[in-house]
């Protein structure tokens, strides 16, 4: 992505007049947020009957810390787990239930005092998901038709099976175990439709278009429909959303932005969906509106510090992360932090490498940036923000340089997307 991918092209015209699965896994659930779940009830009938025995011999809580209370679903967890009697009888136990509720009334926004995250809230290996890379483009300007997928375990990736259409400024998203592409442009138009892959079936199916073909779209998941917001042609910079009913199959238009927005970011987090910068047709935003979809109504929230338009925005212990992006041409290293519940944006640790165009999602408690250009090249690098550090490290790089490439965590095993091996140990021109 290069920076003018994020403005139309008549704008860019007056700037320059300017100047593994197993039978658990198989049946696992997957919320709307796309988090995985285990099936809940049927593994704490099992697991209840050990609870027992270390019950009877004294180590309950030596055995309860090692499960991972705040990852269950909060209904399981008050319904089920909260009412044992043998949970309620041990202080400690209850100790570790009032880390989980903690936990998920920090993620719902509220201000919980002196509530720390522990090794108990962030998910195991095999459990975290998969972390899609899909589309984008390279320093040969035509766009991927190619997907890459992390393997936690082994810090590397691995080509999945292809989309139906090559995809630059793609929207990607993650819901109910499945990866979508949002329209994007193919190298010679700009693309409405939007094609979906299952890891069960390992294939990429045609699902309904977009009332308006656009590249630079952002999409969020909230409460089961998916949200495609703002993007840009070549002479216009959209504020539209569209609203897409999974069960459906269909597409429709809610509420518009109050700001126009190419290469916008976008997130779902507590009851809202962000609209993070973007560029409005003139130049990079530093403004953040976000939608009620119970009053059909977008509204202004705190700006951040810096202009940015092609960033990645994610979501990390409640907090909305928005990382790299260009302001105008210029490809930037800083990373933003908003607390819904302080109003307040804050800087963190810079990247290693400034990123336009970055590709970022959240997976195993760390935000992952994947990709981008820095002004000279594409990259194929990637790496990772432990918050607890402030720190971001080089993690395995993809094998496409390219920018412009939407990525998300899919609740999948990573054992089910099928390798298709092309090029994997190939690094293709980053000019």
């Amino acid at each position: 992505m290069a920076p003018g991918d994020v403005v139309p092209d008549h704008a860019k015209q007056l700037k320059s007049k300017e100047k593994r699965p197993g039978n658990r896994a198989s049946k696992a659930e997957c919320e709307p947020d796309g988090s995985f779940v285990f099936e809940a009830h049927e593994a704490w009938k099992d697991f209840h009957n050990s609870l027992r025995h270390f019950y009877e011999v004294g180590e309950l809580c030596d055995v309860t810390l090692k499960v991972r209370l705040p990852l269950l679903p909060v209904d399981f967890l008050t319904g089920t787990v909260a009412k044992d009697e043998m949970i309620k009888g041990n202080l400690s136990c209850r100790d570790l239930m009032d880390e989980a509720r903690n936990y998920h009334l920090h993620l719902s926004n509220k201000v919980v005092p002196d509530f720390e995250y522990s090794v108990r809230t962030v998910p195991r290996k095999h459990t975290a998901g998969v972390l899609f890379c899909v589309g984008g483009r390279g320093g040969s300007g035509d766009p991927f038709r190619s997907i890459e997928c992390y393997s936690i375990t082994k810090n590397s990736w691995f080509f999945g099976p292809e989309m139906n259409s090559r995809r630059r400024h793609v929207g990607v998203i993650s819901v109910g175990g499945k990866v979508y592409a949002v329209g994007g442009h193919d190298g010679n138009e700009h693309l409405g439709n939007m094609e979906m892959f299952d890891p069960l079936t390992n294939k990429w199916m045609m699902k309904a278009s977009m009332n308006t073909k656009r590249r630079g779209i952002a999409l969020a998941a909230l409460g089961g429909p998916i949200y495609a917001i703002g993007g840009l042609d070549d002479n216009t910079c959209f504020e539209d959303v569209e609203r897409y009913d999974i069960e459906s199959d269909c597409w429709s238009a809610v509420a518009p932005m109050n700001t126009p927005r190419g290469g916008v970011g976008s997130v779902a987090l507590g009851s809202f969906v962000y609209a993070v910068g973007g560029n409005d047709g003139v130049a990079s935003l530093s403004s953040v509106e976000r939608f009620n979809p119970h009053l059909n109504k977008w509204s202004e929230v705190s700006e951040m510090g810096q202009r940015r338009a092609g960033n990645g925005v994610s979501k990390l212990n409640g907090c909305l992360y928005v990382v790299g992006g260009f302001d105008d041409n210029s490809p930037l290293s800083s990373v933003e932090r908003f607390d819904p519940r302080m109003h307040r944006w804050e800087y963190v640790s810079e990247l290693t490498t400034p990123r336009g165009g970055v590709g970022v999602a959240t997976v195993m408690g760390r935000v992952f940036a994947v990709g981008g250009h820095n002004g000279n090249i594409y990259l194929n690098t990637v790496e990772a923000f432990e918050p607890r550090m402030n720190r971001w490290e080089l993690v395995g790089s993809v094998s496409h340089c390219r920018a412009g490439a939407g990525v998300a965590v899919c609740s999948s095993h990573v054992s089910q997307i099928r390798d298709v091996g092309q090029g994997s140990s190939n690094v293709v021109n980053c000019m």
